[in-house]
């Protein structure tokens, strides 16, 4: 089933993922939201096994349904390359009997890098199918 987005506020629904990235904003001012949070198909066992971008792709998948898997492939591992100063992207460190997740690794060394790396990808690729229709 794809998922479409609607507006916090209630005005705007029935929006598919990349005219929700290209817009950011919906037009009454809300932010868009999926209509229902899918349910993940790997167990937390599974997902233990992949690389980053394999679990990027697992779970952006469900979320981004109007992309292709190419196009979802491609914008990730353009996103998360060799600018991330570890193999893993995002390890886990373990310290003091607690888990921490290191999202410091990429080239501003803030956890902002994780979404600001594929944002840019997104869009384009939102761009390219938005003006295919017009």
């Amino acid at each position: 089933m794809e998922l479409s987005y609607q507006s916090t506020r209630g005005k705007e629904a029935n929006v598919t993922a990349s005219q929700a990235i290209l817009k950011g904003l919906a037009a009454d001012g809300g932010l868009f939201m999926p209509s229902f949070i899918p349910k993940l198909d790997k167990t937390m066992k599974e997902l233990s096994t992949l690389t980053y971008q394999e679990t990027a792709y697992e779970v952006m998948k469900l979320f981004l349904t109007d992309y292709t898997e190419e196009e979802l492939k491609s914008c990730i591992n353009r996103a998360y390359d060799s600018k991330f100063d570890t193999e893993e992207i995002a390890p886990l460190a373990k310290a003091d009997g607690a888990y921490y997740l290191e999202l410091y690794h990429g080239s501003t060394i803030a956890f902002k890098d994780m979404a600001l790396s594929i944002l840019p990808h997104l869009m384009t690729v939102a761009a390219k199918k938005e003006s295919g229709k017009e």
